[in-house]
């Protein structure tokens, strides 16, 4: 089974564990995540599902309400290509199609692209002195980290918007 928890009772800022993903459980979910995502994630009608998964997944034409119903009860699944898809559109890993996690603990990043990891140390540095503050002061650290991180991605998307408006 897989775990992926906030350990803030434990004393600990993140406590992830290594998971091993069933592949039968992560199937039975994948439905249920899709149909999460386009709601809750995206809020767009299965139509417009369709047309932005095909368009991202360079398809000719887009994938028919059906289709994208037939993902959401587990009559079908989507392939690899339109579920790397689904999951650039909504800005989630991967790895959340899989069982891991819920969609509101994924921020908005671009998951898929490729990340300078020059600043690796001087973050892991940042997180050992977190676990040391007193709990309350951890989790206004956390949460403050959160919002950063929110806003950091409501201006990017805005910046990628303005482009695309010129361009």
């Amino acid at each position: 089974m897989l775990t992926m928890t906030a350990a803030q009772n434990s004393g600990q800022f993140w406590s992830v564990r290594l998971f091993e993903v069933e592949a039968g459980v992560a199937r039975a979910g994948l439905g249920q995540r899709v149909r999460a995502v386009r709601q809750r994630r995206l809020n767009l009608t299965l139509a417009e599902f369709g047309r932005q998964v095909a368009e991202l997944s360079g398809r000719g034409r887009s994938f028919s309400n059906v289709t994208v119903a037939n993902w959401e009860s587990g009559r079908q699944e989507p392939s690899f290509a339109t579920l790397q898809a689904i999951a650039r559109l909504a800005h989630l890993p991967l790895c959340y199609f899989a069982g891991v996690g819920e969609v509101a603990e994924f921020p908005r990043i671009n998951w898929f692209a490729e990340m300078d990891h020059s600043n690796d140390g001087r973050l892991r540095r940042i997180f050992a002195q977190l676990q040391e503050l007193p709990t309350a002061q951890r989790r206004l650290a956390a949460s403050a980290l959160e919002g950063l991180i929110e806003g950091l991605s409501r201006a990017e998307e805005e910046t990628d918007e303005s482009d695309e408006a010129v361009g």
